[in-house]
């Protein structure tokens, strides 16, 4: 356990160990929880949270019919370039 000390404006410093160890930088920001005689320091989140009426339609289907397993594979063999595309067929034909 580390202990730091308050300044008298209130203000306490996360020893370097600790910052590094979080990736914590310059501006981070924090909310702060009472726990019993506990104070908990949580990295406040980067994104507001969402609801699910919010996220709703984040994934929406184009209008596209569905790719076959094949199709899949051969989409992803494309994009990954010559060598997978061997490992693809050398297994198609085992």
């Amino acid at each position: 356990m580390l202990t730091v000390k308050m300044s008298s404006k209130g203000q306490i410093v996360i020893p370097k160990s600790v910052r590094e160890a979080r990736h914590l930088e310059s501006g981070a920001e924090f909310t702060l929880a009472v726990v019993g005689d506990e104070l908990r320091l949580l990295p406040a989140p980067k994104f507001a949270a969402s609801s699910i009426e919010q996220a709703a339609g984040a994934l929406a289907h184009d209008g596209r019919d569905r790719l076959s397993d094949e199709q899949t594979e051969r989409a992803i063999a494309d994009l990954l370039g010559p060598r997978t595309k061997r490992a693809s067929h050398d297994r198609a034909r085992h």
